[in-house]
């Protein structure tokens, strides 16, 4: 990354240039325009998109890329699965196997599986299984309130 600074007076202007799919990019976007609780994402046709981190119904991560479902699309992300958690675990985030995070606001129905498992039926009609590792944590959650 190129930094370039330059002091006049009037109003301060910010320009920022790159190409359109670039994950530094993405990053500098959200910093600039100083919005935490905005998750700036891709969609199919890698147009740049800020959605709520609340719209996130469940996250997984393929191939070292990040996808983000929402209700009514998937988009991609340049943030890492453990950051997407640990920003928005007040909003319900919450890992439930290596490669997943699930909203838990978006959780219709747990059931317990075999081997300690447990599945998320989630309010997209999507069924999410729980690893035997993160499962006492989500218990732990579900019995706490969220």
């Amino acid at each position: 990354m190129e930094l370039s600074v330059e002091y006049v007076t009037g109003p301060v202007q910010v320009l920022v240039r790159g190409p359109r799919d670039s994950e530094e990019l993405l990053r500098i976007m959200a910093l600039l325009r100083g919005e935490e609780r905005r998750l700036w994402v891709w969609d199919e046709e890698r147009n740049t998109v800020g959605i709520s981190p609340s719209e996130i119904v469940w996250a997984e991560t393929l191939e070292d890329k990040v996808f983000v479902y929402t209700a009514g699309a998937i988009y991609r992300t340049a943030m890492k699965l453990g950051e997407l958690e640990s920003r928005w675990e007040d909003l319900g985030l919450s890992r439930c196997a290596k490669s997943t995070v699930v909203n838990l606001n978006a959780v219709q129905k747990l059931s317990i599986r075999p081997g300690g498992r447990i599945e998320c039926l989630l309010c997209t009609g999507e069924r999410i299984l729980v690893s035997r590792r993160y499962a006492p944590m989500l218990r732990a959650r579900v019995s706490e309130g969220g």
